[in-house]
């Protein structure tokens, strides 16, 4: 069970070097994305996987997202783009629990930017702090997502 009690924070993101897919489909197809990045940069992997949202609202079949992983070098190749993501300020929530549970933690943090009328700048953020092992799946109850939504300065 997810627990959306943890509070909106406002953080600086910092700009980072990324391996990116771009990717249209359902967002459990993720994973293929993942390995591409995985089998091409993996000895460079120098941090947490990511998806960056490009849709200004939820798509079940036919979302618009990238998969990505901070690297420390390389150069794009025909299946992953190289390039620097941007910093600057973000709203921030962690979320507890299982990636089939996100939708909770993002009614809090869309109630937070409505409540406090904040614009939101395009693509939001997933920051997977801790699940699936490339292994195991682990315990979904204790998966770690951080959601951020980039803001104006």
């Amino acid at each position: 069970m997810s627990d959306t009690n943890e509070s909106v924070q406002e953080k600086l993101a910092e700009p980072v070097l990324i391996a990116g897919v771009r990717m249209r489909g359902k967002y459990s197809e993720c994973g293929a994305g993942f390995k591409k990045i995985g089998r091409q940069f993996g000895r460079h992997i120098c941090g947490k996987p990511m998806m960056l949202c490009y849709d200004s609202e939820y798509r079940e079949n036919d979302a618009d997202y990238e998969v990505c992983m901070p690297i420390r070098k390389g150069e794009s190749t025909d299946d992953v783009q190289v390039r620097e993501l941007s910093g600057g300020k973000c709203l921030s929530l962690l979320h507890h629990g299982p990636y089939s549970e996100l939708k909770n933690s993002y009614a809090v943090m869309c109630q937070f930017v409505q409540d406090n009328q904040i614009a939101v700048q395009s693509p939001t953020r997933e920051v997977y702090l801790k699940g699936p092992g490339m292994i195991f799946k682990g315990n979904p109850n204790k998966y770690v997502t951080e959601i951020q939504f980039p803001i104006a300065d």
